[in-house]
């Protein structure tokens, strides 16, 4: 499980400027209900709209408050894709079917625009994607590819016109993507709860799940204080699930990583960052980082499968990679400050794909949205709930990934090693770049 600094509430930029209302209330008795959700990230919040939209009965059930999980603490892109390239996905799934996992992602990705544009929430477009080594062909060909086999278009940046705008020597070209945004990731979870406290739908907060069981008619799961009846229940966990989930626990890893906030940097990170664009290198595990608030920048990186830092040690950790980049934002004892600095816990199945589906008659699970969760689980929670209410079968795409075993006591370790791999071959690609 998480450590408590993972779920102090006001440890995030984004906690600090939310309007959260009152805590919702704590589930202290039995309710019977045609579906219960566990779990109030974008999955759970997600299905239960949809759910709701169909006029079909649903509670939601979280054990601690809304968006407190990855959900809401994110680095706010938004764009089609899953976690897994989609290269992989072609090999595994075949063309076709890759064609289809992309416009599902991209539904999703839409699904999460017309939410945030009907609550006129601020929504930034562009999101920047520069290569850390001399690449020009390959993205080319990655631009190309985009276009014509999946009908999106993508934007091709030379090395000048990227160091333009951002002023650093460690980017060379650059593919922008002019319709993907970011975007405040806890207010999009904020506005999802009041869509279904509207529409009549209860979500009850610190309300864990202990243990839950088969019944003649669905399941019964326990809360510390209450219960629930109900013919569908749907796991929407992530990386903050734990041994209540059973087998399902089984199935994915939690993940760490890391987000920085620096105070009001005024004309310094102008200088460095000249578009409001969001900025993702290539890199599996690169750095993200945003202009916030007109002149801080939020900043974001690194994984690692054993546990998470105190907040202390994630501002020094990240500073030190900041200034690994601008270094011109360092101060005078070349250090650049930190005014908010958190971690967050990613659900990642072994195939790198979500884990969407059934477990058991009426047993869903809709978890594992890791590394690009912004606009997948939206769209997952909306399978789910076409599944729940016989109305598709999209979910059985999935079925081509599974539940895999997550590796055991071993796991973290073979997460571990993979990623180090993976940073070896981006640095040793950087290296080349210079001759």
């Amino acid at each position: 499980m998480a450590s408590p600094l993972a779920f102090e509430t006001d440890s995030t930029w984004y906690e600090s400027r939310a309007d959260r209302p009152p805590s919702e209330e704590t589930l202290n008795r039995e309710v019977e209900t045609e579906t219960c959700i566990v779990g109030a990230g974008l999955a759970g919040l997600y299905l239960a709209r949809e759910l709701a939209e169909r006029k079909r009965e649903a509670v939601v059930i979280e054990a601690r408050r809304v968006g407190l999980g990855a959900s809401g603490r994110h680095g706010g892109f938004c764009g089609p894709g899953w976690a897994c390239e989609g290269e992989k996905i072609e090999n595994r799934v075949g063309l076709e079917k890759a064609k289809t996992f992309f416009n599902l992602s991209l539904e999703g990705f839409q699904m999460v625009r017309e939410v945030l544009e009907s609550a006129k929430a601020p929504i930034t477009p562009g999101i920047l994607h520069p290569s850390t080594y001399n690449n020009p062909h390959g993205l080319q060909k990655d631009l190309e590819r985009m276009a014509q086999v999946y009908r999106y278009e993508l934007d091709y940046m030379e090395i000048d016109a990227v160091r333009n705008v951002l002023d650093t020597e460690k980017y060379y070209q650059a593919l922008r993507d002019p319709r993907a945004f970011h975007f405040d990731a806890l207010e999009l979870c904020l506005i999802l709860a009041e869509i279904l406290k509207s529409a009549g739908v209860p979500v009850y907060e610190n309300s864990s799940m202990t243990e839950f069981h088969k019944t003649g008619t669905g399941w019964f799961l326990k809360t510390g204080q209450g219960s629930v009846r109900c013919r569908n229940l749907v796991f929407c966990c992530g990386g903050y699930g734990g041994k209540e989930f059973r087998k399902l626990r089984q199935a994915f890893l939690p993940i760490t990583t890391y987000i920085i906030v620096t105070p009001p940097m005024g004309e310094p990170l102008k200088q460095c960052i000249g578009t409001s664009d969001g900025v993702s290198d290539e890199r599996r595990a690169g750095n993200y980082y945003r202009i916030v608030d007109g002149d801080r920048l939020l900043w974001g990186g690194d994984i690692t499968a054993f546990g998470e830092l105190h907040p202390q040690h994630i501002a020094r950790k990240m500073s030190r990679d900041l200034a690994s980049v601008y270094p011109q934002l360092s101060d005078h004892q070349g250090e650049i400050p930190v005014e908010y600095s958190w971690s967050g816990l990613m659900g990642y199945a072994r195939h790198l794909m979500p884990e969407i589906g059934p477990l058991d008659d009426g047993l869903w699970a809709c978890t594992s949205f890791g590394g690009h969760g912004a606009n997948t689980a939206p769209i997952g929670g909306r399978l789910v709930a076409e599944g729940i209410c016989s109305e598709s079968e999209r979910w059985n795409l999935f079925n081509a990934y599974g539940f895999p075993w997550n590796g055991g006591p071993l796991g973290p370790y073979a997460v571990e090693s993979v990623y180090r791999k993976m940073q070896l071959g981006d640095q040793w690609r950087a290296f080349r770049s210079r001759f």
